[in-house]
C-alpha cells in the first residue's frame, strides 16, 4: 500500500498552527515572568520595610534612656517628631566632674574625656536643675563649652551626660529613609520610601510611625511605641 504524506496546504497549517502555539507560550511566559519578578520586588520590600520597622523600634525603646534628670528639669525631650522627620535623643556616655563647676565658667574639668569630641550636646545635671551644652573644643582632660554656665554643679553630685542623639528622615530626592547618629554622615536604610511620617502624643507617651514604600504606596506599615523611659519621668 502507497503511504501518503502532508500536503503542503496541510504543512502549512500545521506549521500555522504551531507558531500560534509557540506565540501564546511565549506570551504566557512573558506575562509569568513579570508577574514573578513584581511578586518578588514586593517581597523584598516588604522585608526591607520589616527590617527598618524593628530598628526604629530598637531606637524608639531607647528614648530618654539615662536622662531623667534633664527631662525632669524640661532642658530636653525624649523624642522630637514633627511629621516628616524624628529625633531620639538618650544618654550615651556619663562622666565625673573633677571640680565644682560655677557660674560663668566654660571649662569643665572630668577624669576622663574618651569619647567625646567637638560638637556634640552634652548636659549638666544634678538633682533638679540641667542645662544643655555644646562641646568647642577638648583640652586634656576639659572639656571646653561653647557658651558659659548658667548655674553651679557640685563634683560630688553632678553628672555630665554625653547626649546620643539618633535621627530619621526621608530624603526626598532619592527617595531613600536615612539614619543619622549624631554627627556622623547619614546612612540609607531603606531604599525606595514612598513614606515616612511620625507623630508623638506626650500626654499619652505614644508614638506612631507610619511608613510605606514607592512601589505600593496604599500599603502603609504602622508602628506604635510606648517609650518606657519617658514614662517613667512622666509619673
Amino acid at each position: 500500500m502507497k503511504r501518503r504524506g502532508f500536503s503542503l496546504v496541510e504543512a502549512l497549517v500545521c506549521l500555522g498552527l504551531s507558531l500560534l502555539v509557540l506565540m501564546a507560550a511565549f506570551e504566557f511566559f512573558g506575562i509569568t515572568r513579570s508577574l514573578f519578578f513584581k511578586l518578588k520586588e514586593a517581597q523584598e520590600q516588604n522585608q526591607a520595610i520589616q527590617a527598618a520597622l524593628v530598628k526604629l523600634r530598637i531606637d524608639l525603646l531607647r528614648a530618654g534612656y539615662g536622662l531623667e534628670a534633664p527631662l525632669r528639669a524640661g532642658v530636653v525631650e525624649g523624642i522630637d517628631a514633627d511629621g516628616t522627620s524624628l529625633l531620639i535623643l538618650s544618654r550615651d556616655e556619663t562622666y565625673t566632674l573633677v571640680a565644682d563647676a560655677l557660674p560663668g565658667e566654660k571649662r569643665i574639668s572630668l577624669e576622663k574625656v574618651t569619647g567625646l569630641s567637638a560638637g556634640r550636646r552634652v548636659c549638666l545635671a544634678e538633682e533638679e536643675k540641667a542645662e544643655i551644652h555644646v562641646i568647642a573644643a577638648l583640652e586634656g582632660t576639659t572639656a571646653v563649652l561653647k557658651e558659659p554656665l548658667e548655674a553651679s554643679f557640685q563634683s560630688a553630685a553632678a553628672q555630665f551626660l554625653l547626649i546620643e542623639e539618633v535621627g530619621y528622615f526621608l530624603d526626598e530626592r532619592s527617595r531613600i529613609l536615612r539614619r543619622k547618629v549624631n554627627a556622623s554622615p547619614a546612612q540609607p536604610l531603606l531604599d525606595d520610601a514612598g513614606l515616612f511620617a511620625s507623630v508623638y502624643q506626650p500626654t499619652r507617651n505614644l508614638i506612631s510611625v507610619r511608613l510605606a514604600g514607592i512601589t505600593n504606596q496604599e500599603r502603609i506599615y504602622e508602628l506604635a511605641v510606648f517609650p518606657k523611659n519617658l514614662g517613667l519621668v512622666q509619673r
